[in-house]
Order: C-alpha cells, then sequence, then structure tokens
C-alpha cells in the first residue's frame, strides 16, 4: 500500500463498500431527498455494526485490486494466508470463538 497504485487499490475498495454510501448521504443531504439520505444512512449504519468485518473486507479487496487488477508485482501474497491473519488478529470474533 505503500505506492500511489497501492493508494488508488485502497481508495477503490473502500468507494466499493462503504464510500458510494458517503456520497448518497452527502448528495441527498444538499438536495433534500430523503430516499438518498435514507439508503446512504442505512448502508453506513449496516458496516458499523457489530459483527460487520468492513475493514478486512477493505483491505484484501484493496490487495487484490492492487496485484490483479493493477498488476503491481511488489504486492505477492496468498489470499488464504492473508485471511487467516487477519482472523487471528480477531477481526472474526464470533469465528474464533467456534
Amino acid at each position: 500500500m505503500r505506492s500511489i497504485r497501492g493508494l488508488l487499490s485502497l481508495l477503490m475498495s473502500y468507494m466499493i463498500f462503504h464510500g458510494w454510501a458517503v456520497l448518497f448521504l452527502g448528495i441527498g443531504i444538499m438536495s433534500s431527498n430523503g430516499w438518498l439520505i435514507g439508503l446512504g444512512s442505512a448502508v453506513i449504519l449496516f458496516w458499523f455494526g457489530p459483527g460487520t468485518p468492513v475493514i478486512p473486507l477493505i483491505l484484501i479487496t484493496a490487495l487484490c485490486i492492487q496485484r490483479y487488477i493493477l498488476m503491481d508485482q511488489r504486492n505477492k501474497f496468498k489470499l488464504k494466508d492473508k485471511w487467516i491473519e487477519l482472523k487471528n488478529k480477531n477481526y472474526f470474533k464470533e469465528e474464533n470463538k467456534t
């Protein structure tokens, strides 16, 4: 993530999961559109809720975008290893209890 491609992939990944809802909320507030405000608020509240792994999903998606779409060869990883690493850091507290 220490390059322009890494930052671009992180921005793209954030926009996929969470950023579009922030834009909907902002546009809805500026235009007084209740539907956009409601949709943006609902998605933001869902991702901020307990048990939703938004940060690991954004990071893993950003790594995949950087590696496979933006063709950055410096970022070599195995998806399964990254998933296990994030799981061991207690991002997925419910799965670690079982």
